[in-house]
């Protein structure tokens, strides 16, 4: 079987200044069946971002794209590398590197993440993914990320369309312009949706298989 382990969205990130508690979310992009919230809750400073679409697929075509990871930097948004560090497909656990190509002046940015994979009590699929101190050696000129959370969930709406939510935040560490900060926030998780919008109905998915615990 293919090789397959989720990648994790590049996050948004953003000001606490300018953060919003979760009741009072904003919905900041609502186009081509793509919605995305930004918000912020009680306890974390770091900005985090909602976003939500629907395909017209079977739920497990559009799990086998996000769990394709060499095929990720194809419709990802600034991921320019993921590499397999780890994976136990019977217990849903992986540990993977990825590296992040943000534009210049800005110093790219990498992080390792621990991600487990559930199918849940009413059949839906999730995976939660959360940044973790590695000895994978750092890279030159590279800043480490060590804040990162990001969740996938899954959800069958009839045998061919699935409702598909991402989340997520991140520390962005460094310095980076707000320009930069207010454009990603909103941009990215909608621009990643999009391009699995396309990517969903690439010939390699049109018989998906997915690791025995999300069956």
């Amino acid at each position: 079987m293919k090789k397959v382990i989720y990648m994790a969205c590049v996050v948004a990130v953003m000001t606490t200044a300018q953060a919003k508690p979760m009741d009072q979310a904003k919905l900041s992009i609502h186009k081509n069946n793509i919605k995305v919230w930004t918000y912020q809750t009680e306890n974390n400073p770091v900005f985090q971002y909602k976003a939500e679409t629907t395909f017209d697929v079977p739920l497990e075509r559009a799990v086998a794209v996000v769990l394709d990871v060499e095929r990720t930097p194809q419709w990802v948004p600034y991921v320019a590398k993921a590499q397999l560090l780890s994976r136990d497909e019977k217990k849903g656990e992986f540990t993977l590197y990825m590296l992040l190509d943000f534009p210049f002046p800005l110093k790219d940015r990498d992080l390792v993440i621990k991600g487990k994979m559930n199918k849940n009590a009413d059949g839906s699929i999730s995976i939660k993914n959360n940044a973790i101190k590695n000895s994978y050696p750092e890279q030159p000129d590279v800043i480490r990320l060590n804040q990162y959370t990001g969740d996938w969930t899954f959800q069958r709406l009839t045998n061919n369309k699935v409702k598909v939510m991402t989340s997520g935040y991140a520390d962005p560490a460094g310095s980076i312009p707000l320009s930069f900060v207010n454009m990603f926030v909103q941009q990215q998780p909608y621009q990643m949706l999009m391009k699995m919008k396309k990517e969903i109905y690439n010939p390699l998915y049109a018989q998906p298989h997915l690791p025995d615990l999300l069956k």
